[in-house]
C-alpha cells in the first residue's frame, strides 16, 4: 500500500492512475526506445498531440456512453 504524508493510503482512483502512468511510460520506453523527459522539446508539435489524444478521448467516451445506454436500455 503506497502511503501519502501523515501514513495515509492513497485514494483507488489515484492509485490506478499512477498504474496507468507508469504502464503508458512502461509501454513508450519499449516503443520509442526513450521516456517522454528525455525527448527533445522541439520532436513534436506537442499542442497538436495534445488535442489529437483529446479527440481520441472524446470518441471513446462517447462509445463507452453508448454502450452503457444499451446495456441499461437494450432493445
Amino acid at each position: 500500500m503506497i502511503r501519502l504524508r501523515g501514513n495515509m493510503d492513497r485514494p483507488e482512483v489515484t492509485r490506478r492512475i499512477i498504474e496507468l502512468l507508469d504502464k503508458q511510460n512502461e509501454k513508450g520506453l519499449k516503443k520509442y526506445g526513450t521516456t517522454i523527459d528525455q525527448v527533445s522539446d522541439m520532436a513534436y508539435d506537442w499542442k497538436l498531440m495534445a488535442l489529437e489524444e483529446a479527440a481520441d478521448l472524446i470518441q471513446y467516451l462517447q462509445k463507452e456512453v453508448i454502450r452503457l445506454e444499451r446495456l441499461l436500455n437494450p432493445i
